[in-house]
């Protein structure tokens, strides 16, 4: 069993809690005998309706992503890869102008991206040696000096 089949198992639970303390089968209204029992157990469907919406997209997430090595087999050309400083692969290329184009972009979208704009983005070749780095300002606050990444 995984966590998404955990939280599909306990909203079941408790969208059946809460047909059985509702007045009718819309489970819009309580019975009058189990109005906090209803609005608990309505509480609960909406939090989990929520935590399973985000395991399904930590799901997709990680399908979505390879490692350096799931790339090079299914792309043995590959010479070049684009990781950001936390040690995530974000491309792989061929051509190092296109390396370093990819770089510049993600550079460009860490900057605008509150939660990531403390990222570097650095090109690295094949045997991992780092060749390049995007540079670029991030704004700190309207009243601190700006900061250039290395």
């Amino acid at each position: 069993m995984n966590r998404l089949q955990l939280f599909k198992e306990m909203y079941e639970m408790s969208t059946h809690n809460l047909l059985c303390y509702s007045k009718d089968y819309l489970m819009t209204k309580p019975k009058p005998q189990y109005i906090k029992e209803w609005k608990r157990e309505h509480e609960k469907v909406e939090l989990l309706k929520g935590i399973i919406a985000e395991e399904k997209q930590k799901g997709e997430n990680n399908n979505m992503s390879f490692t350096q090595e799931q790339i090079l087999k299914m792309y043995p050309k590959v010479q070049y890869y684009v990781r950001n400083s936390n040690g995530g692969l974000l491309a792989g290329t061929v051509e190092l102008a296109d390396a370093k184009k990819y770089a510049e972009q993600y550079k460009n979208e860490y900057i605008n991206d509150s939660l990531n704009n403390h990222l570097g983005v650095s090109v690295y070749d094949k045997q991992g040696n780092n060749i390049y780095n995007a540079h670029g300002i991030k704004n700190k606050s309207k009243n601190e000096a700006t900061e250039e990444y290395e």
